[in-house]
């Protein structure tokens, strides 16, 4: 099942194309394997994204409404790079053990929702993916402190506001799933 990042290049139209497995049912679309969290780092779930795999990440180029290039990438962040996308990434289940990556990642463990760079919201379950957020700087802020005043998320450069859930991932949504941006400023 491919899903596809679009990028706007001057007059130059940048589309990746990543095909994603088509089980289990956690692979619905882009958000359940590859998030932007800040301006140059990413969240993935790194079986689909860095692993050897037959899924394919296709890079195309298209300038004045015309095709210019189709071209077979190695992955989707080796992708990004050749569009001037470097970044840095966090392993949603974190980097010991492909079980914990693999739980994770079916709780929506990629699936944050952007507030801005640094500023994202995600599933308080996903205890190995944080533990790889708080190594990269972010502060760890639960939503019930938050709305308590206890914590402030303006006090913190990057966070994460963390929502306890149970039901909403076994229906298969995240925090991004469950919102539809209507309008965005340029960061």
């Amino acid at each position: 099942m491919p899903d596809s990042i679009q990028i706007e290049i001057t007059s130059e139209i940048g589309v990746i194309v990543q095909e994603l497995p088509e089980s289990p049912e956690s692979f619905i679309h882009l958000d359940m394997v590859f998030a932007i969290i800040d301006r140059d780092l990413y969240m993935i779930y790194e079986p689909v994204i860095l692993s050897k795999h037959d899924f394919q990440t296709v890079r195309i180029s298209i300038e004045n409404g015309a095709v210019k290039l189709i071209r077979e990438e190695k992955n989707l962040l080796h992708a990004l790079s050749n569009l001037g996308l470097e970044g840095a990434y966090v392993v949603c289940g974190g980097e010991k053990d492909t079980w914990s990556q693999e739980r994770e990642q079916w709780h929506s463990g990629t699936n944050f929702l952007a507030l801005g760079p640094g500023q994202i919201i995600g599933y308080s379950r996903n205890m190995y993916t944080l533990e790889e957020l708080s190594k990269k700087g972010f502060a760890i802020i639960q939503a019930k402190d938050m709305l308590k005043d206890r914590v402030r998320p303006d006090d913190h450069h990057k966070y994460v506001i963390t929502i306890d859930s149970s039901e909403l991932p076994r229906g298969g949504g995240g925090c991004r799933c469950m919102t539809m941006p209507v309008r965005r400023k340029s960061i």
